[in-house]
Protein backbone atom coordinates (compact mmCIF):
# COMPACT_ATOMS: atom_id res chain seq x y z
CA UNK A 1 0.00 0.00 0.00
CA UNK A 2 2.78 2.46 0.91
CA UNK A 3 4.58 1.80 -2.37
CA UNK A 4 1.62 2.98 -4.47
CA UNK A 5 0.97 6.13 -2.40
CA UNK A 6 4.57 7.42 -2.44
CA UNK A 7 4.75 8.14 -6.21
CA UNK A 8 1.36 9.86 -5.98
CA UNK A 9 2.60 12.16 -3.18
CA UNK A 10 5.80 12.95 -5.09
CA UNK A 11 3.82 13.85 -8.22
CA UNK A 12 1.49 16.08 -6.19
CA UNK A 13 4.42 17.89 -4.55
CA UNK A 14 6.20 18.41 -7.87
CA UNK A 15 3.07 19.76 -9.52
CA UNK A 16 2.52 22.16 -6.59
CA UNK A 17 6.07 23.54 -6.68
CA UNK A 18 6.21 23.75 -10.47
CA UNK A 19 2.98 25.77 -10.62
CA UNK A 20 4.84 28.86 -9.46
CA UNK A 21 3.04 29.15 -6.15
CA UNK A 22 6.27 28.78 -4.23
CA UNK A 23 7.81 31.86 -5.85
CA UNK A 24 4.85 34.26 -5.78
CA UNK A 25 5.82 37.69 -4.46
CA UNK A 26 2.81 39.82 -3.53
CA UNK A 27 4.49 43.12 -4.50
CA UNK A 28 6.04 41.94 -7.77
CA UNK A 29 5.30 44.29 -10.67
CA UNK A 30 4.43 42.49 -13.90
CA UNK A 31 2.98 45.22 -16.12
CA UNK A 32 2.71 48.97 -16.64
CA UNK A 33 -0.69 49.30 -14.99
CA UNK A 34 0.79 48.05 -11.72
CA UNK A 35 3.57 50.65 -12.05
CA UNK A 36 1.05 53.47 -12.41
CA UNK A 37 -1.05 52.11 -9.52
CA UNK A 38 2.02 51.90 -7.26
CA UNK A 39 2.87 55.52 -8.07
CA UNK A 40 -0.72 56.60 -7.39
CA UNK A 41 -0.70 54.77 -4.05
CA UNK A 42 2.50 56.61 -3.06
CA UNK A 43 0.97 59.91 -4.27
CA UNK A 44 3.80 60.28 -6.81
CA UNK A 45 1.81 60.21 -10.05
CA UNK A 46 1.11 63.42 -11.97
CA UNK A 47 -1.34 63.78 -14.80
CA UNK A 48 -3.81 66.32 -16.10
CA UNK A 49 -5.46 66.58 -19.50
CA UNK A 50 -3.06 69.20 -20.82
CA UNK A 51 0.04 67.21 -19.86
CA UNK A 52 2.09 64.71 -21.76
CA UNK A 53 0.90 61.13 -21.32
CA UNK A 54 2.81 59.10 -18.73
CA UNK A 55 5.73 57.06 -20.06
CA UNK A 56 6.35 53.61 -18.59
CA UNK A 57 9.33 51.48 -19.60
CA UNK A 58 10.92 48.27 -18.34
CA UNK A 59 14.68 47.68 -18.09
CA UNK A 60 15.12 43.91 -18.44
CA UNK A 61 18.80 43.96 -17.46
CA UNK A 62 18.26 45.85 -14.18
CA UNK A 63 14.80 44.33 -13.60
CA UNK A 64 13.26 47.71 -12.88
CA UNK A 65 10.43 49.90 -14.13
CA UNK A 66 10.71 53.59 -14.99
CA UNK A 67 7.72 55.92 -14.86
CA UNK A 68 7.81 59.51 -16.08
CA UNK A 69 4.66 61.46 -15.27
CA UNK A 70 4.04 65.17 -15.70
CA UNK A 71 1.57 67.92 -15.04
CA UNK A 72 1.28 71.35 -16.68
CA UNK A 73 0.04 74.62 -15.22
CA UNK A 74 -0.11 78.24 -16.31
CA UNK A 75 1.83 80.79 -14.22
CA UNK A 76 2.76 84.46 -14.24
CA UNK A 77 5.42 84.25 -11.52
CA UNK A 78 8.86 85.84 -11.78
CA UNK A 79 10.06 86.58 -15.31
CA UNK A 80 6.83 85.08 -16.67
CA UNK A 81 4.98 88.30 -15.86
CA UNK A 82 7.00 90.05 -18.64
CA UNK A 83 5.68 87.67 -21.30
CA UNK A 84 2.21 86.23 -21.80
CA UNK A 85 2.86 84.00 -18.81
CA UNK A 86 4.59 80.66 -18.78
CA UNK A 87 3.68 77.04 -19.01
CA UNK A 88 5.05 75.28 -15.95
CA UNK A 89 5.79 71.58 -16.45
CA UNK A 90 6.36 69.50 -13.31
CA UNK A 91 7.93 66.04 -13.86
CA UNK A 92 8.35 63.07 -11.54
CA UNK A 93 10.67 60.26 -12.63
CA UNK A 94 10.31 57.07 -10.57
CA UNK A 95 12.41 53.94 -10.71
CA UNK A 96 10.67 50.90 -9.18
CA UNK A 97 12.18 47.52 -8.39
CA UNK A 98 10.22 44.89 -10.37
CA UNK A 99 10.67 42.16 -7.74
CA UNK A 100 9.72 44.04 -4.59
CA UNK A 101 7.69 46.95 -5.95
CA UNK A 102 9.77 49.37 -3.87
CA UNK A 103 10.87 52.79 -5.08
CA UNK A 104 14.58 52.75 -5.95
CA UNK A 105 14.81 56.44 -6.85
CA UNK A 106 12.62 59.49 -7.26
CA UNK A 107 13.49 62.69 -9.11
CA UNK A 108 11.28 65.77 -9.35
CA UNK A 109 11.90 68.61 -11.78
CA UNK A 110 9.99 71.73 -12.78
CA UNK A 111 10.63 73.68 -15.99
CA UNK A 112 9.15 76.96 -17.24
CA UNK A 113 8.42 77.66 -20.90
CA UNK A 114 7.62 81.26 -21.80
CA UNK A 115 4.49 81.92 -23.84
CA UNK A 116 5.27 84.42 -26.62
CA UNK A 117 1.94 84.73 -28.35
Amino acid sequence: MAKSITPFIIIMLLSYYSSGQLYVTPNKINDSTQVVQSAKNADLFLFNNSAFPPIVSYNKIKNEWKLVSSETNYTEKGDCKNTNGCTEVHYIVLILDAETGSIKSKEEKTTLHANYE
